[in-house]
């Protein structure tokens, strides 16, 4: 009996032992994976990451907002666009993207806010369809208007859509149809100052840079053969064709062309100049056409109407020549739609009525047939309705401080957030919060008298007008 009971006491005892290993491992597997899944939750879950990050995006943008300078406004109102972008992917479900623009816009107020300088690239204007594929991403998706793009993004653009690519340093580059191109890079040169890369994979591309752009900046074109470097306040088109050889036009300012070992500064001059270059060389510069001169309505001009539809649009050019010239109007500011069938015009002037209240752009060429011929720059104007009575009636403020230069004046002044300005029937750029700022250059000596109109689209407006003396023009 005795060693009977030896037995059950010790199975007893070994049972015990069991169960509390069984016990204290459950435990551990449970503190472990607990511990697992909120760290994950936490630091690992995409959509927690890109709640986080846009959060902390949203505290650096109110931080920020207040304090900062007015020449970084613009840069500023792109970070608030990346926000909202990176909100519409997060309530898409797309946590991923959202977690990168998230990060984008924190880089971008970070710098911001220590003052060094800003790198981005905003597709401002899209006609027709037009694709982007993401350096993370496998295949290509919808572009949308005031997309924020990458290095290592790529644009493509379908036949008759073209893309307006503008970078942070001014520079503007517009794709035109059935044209594939990278965004190469947009960092800094070696002496600190700003660089734009692109690559023309297919079709062509035209690049303005700005008139601001220094000698430390450096903008960059390159096909596989090729690499084009377009000086300050350069007009260029660059165009693959599909032998391979690509096609230089330098339309306005100089450009560096590089190609098959060689290189050439090739100049605009008066007419512009046209290259081609293989992997073998350069051709030697070829004289292009000119276009017309655009004189009215001037880039950027209001004209107010009482009934927009009666109102007779006068265009007139100055032409170097008295061959026939191609005219063209369209409400797309890149052409993909035309108002009216290109117009074949001889002579200097022509007229238009029908157009309803709106924005329009019109441009020029020398010859509908003629191969060397190139577009004049777009010039943009708006047409308002001028209202007999005022819909809604409305005080508008407008504070103006003028500081004479000699042959201009710098303008600074402040209205009502929403509303249009104008000088002289110009208009110029309002930020959000209704300040503006702009150097009227006078065109003429003696007394000058300079205009500033803040209105609405419901015929309110409140006008500032001073007379300057124009002493060094």
């Amino acid at each position: 009996m005795a060693k009977k009971k030896a037995i059950d006491l010790d199975w007893v005892t070994i049972r015990y032992k069991d169960i509390v290993t069984i016990v204290s491992i459950v435990v551990i597997l449970l503190v472990v994976g607990g511990g697992g899944f909120f760290f994950w939750r936490w630091n690992r879950n995409p959509q927690v990451k890109a709640e986080r990050a846009l959060s902390h995006a949203q505290h650096l943008y109110d931080t920020v907002s207040s304090t900062v300078q007015e020449k970084q406004k613009s840069t500023l109102n792109q970070a608030k666009n990346m926000i909202t972008q990176g909100r519409a992917e997060y309530r898409n479900g797309k946590y991923k993207k959202a977690l990168s623009i998230a990060g984008d816009a924190i880089s971008t107020l970070e710098e911001l806010d220590t003052g060094q300088p800003q790198k981005y690239a905003v597709l401002v204007d899209i006609d027709g369809t037009v694709d982007v594929k993401r350096t993370h991403q496998h295949v290509f998706t919808g572009a949308k208007d005031q997309m924020v793009l990458e290095d290592g993004d790529i644009v493509r653009t379908a036949k008759n859509s073209y893309a307006k690519i503008k970078y942070h340093t001014g520079q503007v580059s517009i794709v035109t149809p059935d044209s594939l191109v990278v965004i190469q890079a947009m960092t800094l040169t070696e002496s600190g100052g700003n660089k734009i890369e692109q690559f023309v994979q297919k079709g062509h591309m035209e690049t303005q840079t700005p008139k601001t752009m220094s000698d430390r900046d450096e903008s960059i074109i390159r096909t596989k053969s090729t690499t084009v470097r377009p000086g300050p306040n350069s007009r260029v088109g660059v165009a693959l064709e599909d032998s391979g050889k690509v096609m230089t036009a330098v339309m306005k300012g100089t450009s560096e062309i590089e190609a098959g070992g060689t290189k050439k500064k090739v100049e605009a001059g008066s007419s512009g100049v046209s290259v081609i270059s293989t992997e073998q060389g350069i051709s030697s510069p070829e004289p292009m056409t000119p276009p017309p001169v655009p004189v009215s309505p001037s880039d950027q001009q209001i004209i107010r109407a009482k009934k927009p539809v009666q109102y007779v649009m006068n265009f007139k050019w100055n032409s170097p020549s008295k061959s026939e010239v191609l005219f063209e109007i369209s409400a797309r500011p890149l052409f993909s739609k035309l108002i009216a069938p290109a117009m074949k015009i001889k002579g200097t002037t022509v007229s238009f009525d029908g157009l309803p209240a709106g924005t329009y752009y019109w441009r020029l060429k020398a010859s509908a047939d003629d191969p060397n011929a190139y577009w004049s720059p777009i010039y943009r104007f708006r047409l308002i309705q001028v209202y007999e009575r005022l819909p809604v009636k409305r005080k508008l403020s407008l504070k103006v401080e003028a500081t004479p230069l000699g042959d201009g004046v710098i303008l600074q002044g402040k209205t009502d957030p929403g509303i249009s300005v104008s000088v002289n029937d110009i208009e110029i750029p309002v930020n959000t919060d209704g300040s503006f700022s702009k150097i009227y250059l006078f065109t003429d000596v003696g007394t000058q008298v300079v205009i500033v109109r803040a209105f609405d689209n419901e015929g309110n407006e409140t006008t500032w007008k001073r007379k300057f003396q124009s002493v060094s023009y």
